[in-house]
C-alpha cells in the first residue's frame, strides 16, 4: 500500500517538475493557458462522473488551483484575472450538484458577505465594464472565501485528507519554484537591492510569488509537525522546504515569508506547550530550523548581505529603511480610515477607493494592500460589521475546539490567511480557501 503510494507522489512531483520547465522553455505556445483549461475539464469530470463518496474531489482541485493560480498569471496565461477564485467557486458549487443536495449554510460567514453586496450599487457607473470589474475584482476574494467556508464548515477532515489537500496545493508551487529558478538572471554578478524585485521572482510580482512560497513553507511544516511527510521522504520535504524558503528570501517580498514564519511559530508554540512528547516536537523543530537557517546563510551570502537590509537586520540605517517602508501602507490604512469616517454609513463602493486615495493626499492612484481597511473605506457600517465576524470567526472555532492537534490546524491557518490578508489583501485565493480550511471537523 505505502509503495505504490510513494510511487504516485514522485510520478506526480517528476511531472510538475517538468511541466516548470516547458513552462519556462517555450513562452510562446501559450502552454499556461492550456494548462487552465484542462484543470478544469478534468476537475470537471472527476468531481461529476467519478466514484467520491467522500466528496473530495471539489476541495482537492480547489486546492490545486490555489497552488496554480500565481502560476498562471505569471507565465501569462490569456485566462481572466480572478480565474482562480472563480474556478474554486466552481468546483464547489459542481460538488453541490453532484451530491445533490444543498449547502449546510454557515449563518455568519453568509452574513459577513451579503453585508459587503449593498455597496456595490453606490459605485459610479460611468461604464458597466468598468463598476463590473470593481466589483468582480474586489468582491470576488469574499465570495470565495464564504463558499469555501460554508462547503468545509463540519465536514469530516482527517489526516489523510489534510495530507491530500497539502499534496495537491504544493504540486504547482514545485512548478512555479523550477519557472522562476530557469527566469532568474546571473546571480554571482546581479547587483541586488533592498527592495523587491519581479526580476528575482519569475518576472512577476513579488508579493504573490512569496505568499505562495509561504503557502508551500507552511504546507510542509504541517506535515513535518505530524510526523509525516507530502512526498513519502522526508529529505525530499525537507529539500523542497529549503527550495521553497530560499525562493521566497530572493524576491525580496517579505509579506509570504513573514505570514509562514509568524503563522507557524504562533500554532507550534501552543502545540509543544500543550503537548506531551515535548522532547520528539523539538528535535523535529530544531532539524526544521536548521534547514531554514541553511537557506537564510545561504541567501544571505548569495545576496552579499543585501538581504538583511530588506529585513531591517544589522545597523540603525537598515531599520530606518524597513521603518520607511512600512510608512507608505500605514499612510495609506490613515487614509482608508479617513474615507471611512466620512463614508461611515455606505463606504465608497468596491475599489472606489484606489482612486479616492489620491484625493486624500496620498500622491497616486494606490490600491489597498490590506483586506480590513479597504473593508472599512469601501463598505462603510456594513463592512466594519463584516469585520467583526470575520476576526470573531477563527476565536470561536478555536475555543469551541478541544483537541490540541485541531486547534493547532485552527490557529496555524486561520494566522496564515488572516496575515495574508494584511499584507496581501485578497488579490489571490489563497487566504480565502486557507481561512475556509479552519471550520471542519479534524478527525486527527
Amino acid at each position: 500500500m505505502y509503495k505504490p503510494q510513494g510511487s504516485y507522489k514522485l510520478i506526480l512531483l517528476f511531472i510538475h517538475l517538468l511541466l516548470g520547465y516547458l513552462l519556462s522553455s517555450f513562452t510562446n505556445y501559450n502552454l499556461s493557458t492550456f494548462l487552465g483549461i484542462i484543470i478544469i475539464i478534468i476537475g470537471s469530470y472527476y468531481i461529476l462522473s467519478m466514484p467520491d463518496p467522500k466528496n473530495q474531489y471539489p476541495i482537492l482541485f480547489s486546492a490545486y488551483i490555489v497552488g496554480l493560480e500565481v502560476l498562471l498569471r505569471m507565465t501569462d496565461a490569456k485566462l481572466f484575472w480572478e480565474f482562480g477564485k472563480y474556478s474554486i467557486i466552481y468546483f464547489i458549487l459542481l460538488g453541490v450538484v453532484r451530491q445533490r443536495q444543498l449547502l449546510n449554510i454557515f449563518p455568519p460567514i453568509l452574513i459577513y458577505f451579503l453585508l459587503l453586496i449593498p455597496a456595490a450599487f453606490i459605485v459610479p457607473m460611468e461604464s458597466f465594464t468598468m463598476w463590473r470589474q470593481d466589483v468582480a475584482f474586489n468582491l470576488s476574494g469574499p465570495a470565495c472565501l464564504a463558499i469555501c467556508s460554508i462547503y468545509l464548515y463540519n465536514r469530516k477532515l482527517n489526516m489523510e485528507f489534510l495530507r491530500k489537500i497539502l499534496f495537491f496545493l504544493v504540486l504547482p508551487i514545485i512548478s512555479m519554484s523550477i519557472y522562476n529558478l530557469m527566469a532568474m538572471p546571473d546571480l554571482s554578478s546581479y547587483h541586488f537591492q533592498p527592495y523587491s524585485n519581479p526580476t528575482t521572482s519569475g518576472g512577476f510580482g513579488p508579493n504573490q510569488v512569496s505568499t505562495l512560497f509561504g503557502l508551500g513553507i507552511v504546507s510542509i511544516l504541517v506535515m513535518q509537525t505530524f510526523r509525516s511527510n507530502l512526498f513519502g521522504l522526508q529529505i525530499i520535504d525537507l529539500f523542497i522546504l529549503a527550495i521553497f524558503f530560499s525562493l521566497g528570501l530572493i524576491t525580496f517580498s517579505r509579506g509570504g515569508i513573514f505570514a509562514a514564519v509568524i503563522s507557524f511559530t504562533i500554532a507550534i508554540s501552543y502545540f509543544v506547550f500543550n503537548n506531551q512528547n515535548k522532547i520528539y516536537m523539538i528535535s523535529k523543530i530544531t532539524i526544521t530550523m536548521l534547514v531554514v537557517l541553511m537557506s537564510w546563510y545561504f541567501i544571505v551570502t548569495l545576496t552579499d548581505g543585501v538581504l538583511t537590509q530588506r529585513y531591517g537586520i544589522g545597523s540603525v540605517s537598515y531599520g530606518e529603511r524597513l521603518f520607511i517602508d512600512f510608512t507608505g501602507r500605514i499612510e495609506i490604512y490613515k487614509i482608508d480610515f479617513e474615507i471611512f469616517k466620512n463614508n461611515f454609513f455606505s463606504g465608497v463602493g468596491p475599489g472606489h477607493a484606489t482612486e479616492l486615495r489620491q484625493k486624500y493626499g496620498y500622491g497616486k492612484i494606490v490600491a489597498a494592500h490590506v483586506e480590513y481597511s479597504r473593508m472599512l473605506a469601501e463598505h462603510g457600517m456594513f463592512g466594519l460589521i463584516s469585520l467583526i465576524i470575520l476576526l470573531i470567526l477563527p476565536y470561536s472555532t478555536f475555543s469551541n475546539s478541544k483537541l490540541v492537534r485541531c486547534r493547532f490546524i485552527i490557529l496555524l491557518f486561520a494566522s496564515l490567511a488572516m496575515i495574508t490578508m494584511t499584507h496581501s489583501a485578497m488579490r489571490i485565493a489563497m487566504p480565502s480557501f486557507i481561512f475556509g480550511l479552519i471550520f471542519p471537523k479534524y478527525e486527527i
